[in-house]
């Protein structure tokens, strides 16, 4: 297994390179992962709320307002 100390000698690209490919190995994984079938059907439902209507949306900063008002 590759020591931090020789990546962090690695350039920023090659680091950087390196941090993507990692992260994309990830993702792979996740995508063939099993992923149950509710979690699935939530995020169809999501999905398809969001097409039927896309400007239906928060900004971020009125979602941090509006946790901050329930706290």
């Amino acid at each position: 297994m590759t020591e931090i100390k020789e990546i962090l000698k690695l350039s920023v690209r090659d680091r950087i390179h390196l941090v993507q490919t990692i992260w994309d190995s990830i993702a792979l994984d996740t995508e063939t992962s099993d992923i149950p079938k509710e979690h699935l059907l939530i995020l169809r439902e999501r999905i398809n709320a969001h097409k039927e209507n896309p400007n239906d949306v928060y900004s971020w900063e009125e979602v941090k307002q509006e946790v901050r008002k329930a706290l």
